[in-house]
């Protein structure tokens, strides 16, 4: 049985606690937030992780940008392994994610959806096919209540794409390939569309994702966390859990 503590209540995670009861395998230990969730009288609750339960084996995290660092010392010191799903990381968050992962198996994904796992594999490798002539646009449509912008997700497909080219090209140099130009909009209650187009000069390839629900997200970290566990201290990605090149 894996014990699983959420770090987090917000919508992310409290989709992660409502669909934890049906994955085979996974305990629910509680949630650590700085304010107990409403309505929720059945769940333990710590109001920090210095007094969360330290006997867990997973922590998913889904919080802001510096609670993920302090969730990657935690788990460092105290041997547990960490998923985070948090977006728009600060270097310092980024640094204590992979300092975490010298001692427990680390895994940061700013999408944690199988079908956006896909599709940055696919996108590395149509970037890494075509000509880097090739002008490349990756557009992001959520929720009016998002803040960042590019999404996580769109930074994450444009690094995928500068990864393929800077592998297959010797002149122009790596550095001198432009970088995808971004579009973001924000609108209603849109769950999250992404959208990587590559136009050629007499026609135009598009890959697009779509995401429909919520519990996509929630339901692939449930997911990648019972993988995560079994693997040794190191720094995955959603790619390694999935097994795409």
């Amino acid at each position: 049985m894996t014990r699983v503590l959420i770090h987090g209540a917000g919508r992310m995670a409290r989709r992660v606690q409502a669909l934890i009861p049906g994955f085979e395998g996974l305990e629910l230990l509680g949630m650590v937030s700085r304010i107990r969730p409403e309505n929720d009288t059945a769940t333990e609750w710590f109001g920090s992780l210095e007094n969360a339960d330290a006997s867990a084996d997973l922590l998913i995290d889904f919080t802001l940008p510096g609670g993920t660092r302090v969730a990657a010392d935690w788990c460092a010191a105290n041997e547990v392994a960490i998923l985070s799903g948090t977006t728009g990381l600060t270097g310092d968050d980024i640094s204590a994610l992979e300092s975490a992962a010298t001692k427990v198996p680390v895994l940061w994904a700013s999408n944690l959806s199988e079908g956006v796992a896909l599709m940055t594999a696919l996108v590395r490798q149509a970037a890494g096919s075509l000509s880097v002539d090739a002008k490349v646009s990756i557009s992001d449509i959520h929720h009016q209540h998002k803040k960042d912008a590019p999404s996580g997700t769109a930074l994450s497909l444009s690094a995928a794409v500068m990864e393929a080219r800077s592998k297959g090209v010797s002149t122009p140099s790596a550095t001198e390939v432009d970088e995808p130009a971004f579009s973001s909009r924000r609108e209603g209650e849109v769950i999250g569309e992404h959208t990587v187009s590559f136009e050629l000069p007499d026609e135009i390839i598009e890959i697009t994702h779509s995401a429909l629900n919520r519990d996509v997200f929630a339901r692939g970290a449930l997911k990648a966390g019972k993988w995560l566990v079994a693997q040794a201290p190191g720094y995955y990605s959603t790619s390694d859990w999935l097994g795409l090149r």
